[in-house]
């Protein structure tokens, strides 16, 4: 008897858990901007014979921030070339004009559209997620349903299959029928 093949696991591992690394590193430097607002109510809290940590600079939060945004994008051009599909969360995560990472209330703000009449039609909201950096807005359907890849869809049903067999065209210069 030959043995039982292993399943297989996850091809261009590498590139995923590199991707991942990227990912992580670029909101880890994100988060370290948002740091000193969410500390300032700890810092009065806290007794004054402790040291804190300086607060950043808006030089050094620029910095930070930029050094996030090129993360993003190396972690984009890693995606690319390797032709990787990145997961529809972390895509919308990230602003695919600029490379910022998006925090709601931080670097983006997020509302609910619906340009049908009135706004009658609950199907047509739309969630629009503007970014604070270059100003541009993307949008995602609310309560549509997500659609297969066309590699996973079977065929329409209205469209003939292509196993089945049809019917020759007639040859010029006869009749066609019997």
């Amino acid at each position: 008897m030959a043995k039982a093949k292993e399943p297989k696991g996850v091809q261009n591992r590498i590139i995923y858990s590199r991707a991942s690394y990227l990912y992580q590193a670029a909101s880890y430097l994100a988060s370290q901007n948002r740091q000193p607002g969410q500390d300032a109510s700890s810092k009065s809290s806290s007794s004054g014979h402790e040291h804190s940590a300086p607060t950043p600079t808006a030089n050094e939060q620029r910095a930070t921030q930029n050094m996030s945004r090129h993360i993003a994008s190396s972690l984009r051009a890693v995606s690319l070339k390797a032709q990787i599909r990145q997961s529809p969360a972390m895509k919308q995560t990230i602003c695919k004009f600029c490379d910022t990472l998006q925090v709601e209330g931080e670097t983006c703000t997020s509302t609910v559209e619906n340009a049908s009449k009135g706004g009658r039609k609950p199907w047509a909201d739309v969630l629009a997620i503007r970014c604070m950096t270059c100003g541009n807005v993307k949008r995602y359907p609310v309560s549509a349903p997500r659609q297969k890849r066309k590699t996973l869809r079977g065929p329409k049903p209205d469209e003939p299959m292509e196993d089945a067999p049809n019917e020759p065209e007639p040859t010029p210069g006869t009749t066609p029928g019997p």
